[in-house]
């Protein structure tokens, strides 16, 4: 009398965990019902940040963009009805920024202003070349330097974001280990950020003012994109 084996099914594969989607922060924008006023209203502030004051507003409504992706809210997108808070916090996110640009703008100065008077101020030849050599080992200096910076600071705002303290935009332990345990995502989002810039100059096409509503949108894509994998990160 012979038993019948009886054999389990396979397990099912794990679901696969979400991946960085490359188009989605250039495309979400249109998917919102009413992304055409929320766009030309961030335009007007655009125009407004040429006197400065419409950075902060800028800077405070794409902090709601941030957490709204990382709460998984379907139309990010925020409405521009909290001014006084997009204000706020936008003062917040800037004076980040400017912590951490001072000592370049010194550094700059030092050397640039120097060399700028040795190359102009003189009809010395070999005083005008020493100036011209000094600039040109400056831009060798400043270029890393500053591809690093804009690879940082996306991270340092993302943390003062998230965390909703302006001391964690210089939590710098922090901040390395959240880049370094999601460099390939992080890379990718800094592309998509580049993509989206370059892309916004072709609103020079609709008569020239398009490029400020470009402009926004090209801030709003970037923003979504590191956004993005703060959500999908494993490491926060």
């Amino acid at each position: 009398m012979s038993s019948a084996v009886v054999t389990e099914p396979p397990a099912p594969p794990p679901p696969a965990s979400p991946s960085f989607d490359f188009l989605k922060p250039l495309t979400f924008v249109f998917d919102d019902p009413r992304w055409l006023p929320k766009i030309l209203i961030g335009g007007l502030f655009v125009i407004a940040a040429f006197f400065l004051i419409g950075v902060f507003f800028i800077y405070g409504y794409i902090a709601r963009l941030v957490r709204n992706v990382i709460a998984g809210v379907p139309n990010p997108l925020p409405e521009w009805d909290d001014l006084g808070g997009y204000f706020s916090e936008g003062v917040k996110l800037f004076l980040v920024g400017l912590v951490y640009a001072i000592p370049l703008l010194i550094v700059a100065g030092i050397v640039f202003v120097p060399a700028i008077i040795m190359g102009s101020n003189t009809d010395n030849e070999t005083i005008r070349s020493l100036g011209g050599m000094s600039m040109a080992c400056v831009w060798c200096l400043i270029a890393p330097i500053s591809l690093a910076f804009a690879i940082w600071m996306p991270g340092a705002l993302l943390m003062v974001v998230v965390k909703g303290d302006f001391k964690a935009g210089f939590d710098f332990g922090h901040i390395f280990n959240f880049i370094r345990a999601n460099v390939g995502n992080y890379i990718l989002a800094f592309v998509v950020a580049l993509v989206a810039s370059f892309a916004s100059q072709l609103g020079v096409l609709l008569l020239c003012v398009g490029v400020i509503f470009t402009a926004f949108w090209a801030r709003l894509a970037g923003a979504y994109a590191f956004a993005q994998t703060y959500r999908l990160s494993s490491a926060k």
